[in-house]
């Protein structure tokens, strides 16, 4: 068979479509990967569509209609498939594939630049698509392949909520790999419940950066806890890094507060753009924040030398004398001082 497997959400790495092109190769069929349908696909016997950001849909919508239209047959999943499955069976007629597709979720290679050595997250966040992807239940993989390139990824969502077993496993595997990035990070609210035996573990590896998540209050004091345990060990605010969600159950100030305390802590903060998982758009502006107020955040405790260099007043007020014709200059905040954290 012909076989053409396409990333809706290129230039960004898909895992999913990777497998599924490693499926089919192995065999034995003949394999195109593209970013968008084209006039290369219109031979194949089959489509395999993946679209990660649900932004990339409507390209997805009409790249699947002109397949149809041209008598392909086509497969459409991945995560925003999975949010919007409503919106695309609507648009195409086609209905999805939901959550992980089990014909590709162990597909053994040897190229992957991501992988997951376990599924799943009982948290469940309401922010979060991995609970309609993967589900509230840890599951453990023991087949998982080795990532490489530059920045080999670790995708798990919750590592220290597996077993002490499989944690001990996978840092045994990934010794030998170089700026290992475990993205998702360390959910502060386990590691401080045995800090020191999981930083002897996790110190083993050549990691890229200890990363941690700040998105509720309640992650607050585990967070400094945390933290302050790094420091002791002679971890630098260079090598801890800390995702904060704007936008979610937050204000302009909340958030920046938030972000702000990460600063003064010792992290480096890496604030991320909430966007609802129904979102068609890539852009978001929360209820009761300024078109650029993410921008503004980001542009500030997102870069290191910007918040080592002066503080926010200073670089708020510096677009004060900004045309306001200019629509590519963020516009002057008002602080709020009473906002809390």
């Amino acid at each position: 068979m012909k076989i053409a497997v396409i990333n809706e959400s290129a230039p960004t790495y898909n895992l999913g479509a990777h497998k599924i092109e490693n499926y089919y190769r192995t065999r034995g069929d003949e394999v195109v990967s593209l970013k968008t349908a084209d006039l290369l696909v219109y031979d194949c016997d089959l489509a395999l569509v993946s679209v990660i950001f649900t932004w990339h849909l409507p390209q997805a919508v009409k790249d699947i209609n002109t397949m149809l239209g041209a008598g392909i047959t086509v497969e459409v999943g991945g995560p925003a498939a999975t949010a919007m499955s409503g919106y695309l069976e609507e648009q195409t007629g086609l209905k999805p594939h939901l959550g992980l597709d089990e014909r590709f979720e162990h597909v053994p290679g040897d190229d992957y630049k991501a992988v997951f050595t376990s599924r799943g997250c009982p948290w469940g966040c309401k922010f979060c698509i991995v609970k309609d992807m993967e589900g509230l239940k840890m599951i453990e993989y023991e087949d998982y392949p080795i990532p490489v390139g530059k920045n080999p990824f670790i995708c798990d969502n919750n590592i220290l909520l597996t077993s002490w077993e499989h944690q001990v496993r996978f840092v045994e595997r990934m010794k030998s790999v170089k700026n290992l990035d475990i993205n998702s990070g360390f959910d502060c609210r386990i590691f401080i419940n045995d800090m020191q035996r999981y930083f002897d573990l996790y110190s083993q590896l050549k990691m890229e950066t200890w990363r941690f998540a700040y998105d509720k209050p309640a992650q607050r004091w585990p967070l400094k806890k945390s933290v302050d345990f790094l420091h002791a060990q002679g971890v630098g605010y260079r090598q801890i890094n800390v995702f904060c969600l704007m936008g979610f159950d937050t204000d302009f100030e909340q958030t920046r507060r938030r972000l702000q305390w990460l600063v003064d802590i010792g992290t480096s903060p890496y604030p991320m753009r909430y966007r609802p998982l129904d979102s068609l758009k890539s852009t978001y502006t929360p209820p009761g924040w300024g078109e650029k107020d993410q921008e503004m955040l980001f542009g500030y405790y997102g870069v290191g030398w910007h918040w080592k260099s002066f503080p926010w007043e200073e670089y708020k007020f510096q677009f004060k004398d900004s045309p306001p014709e200019d629509p590519n200059q963020p516009r002057l905040f008002e602080v709020d001082k009473k906002g809390s954290i």
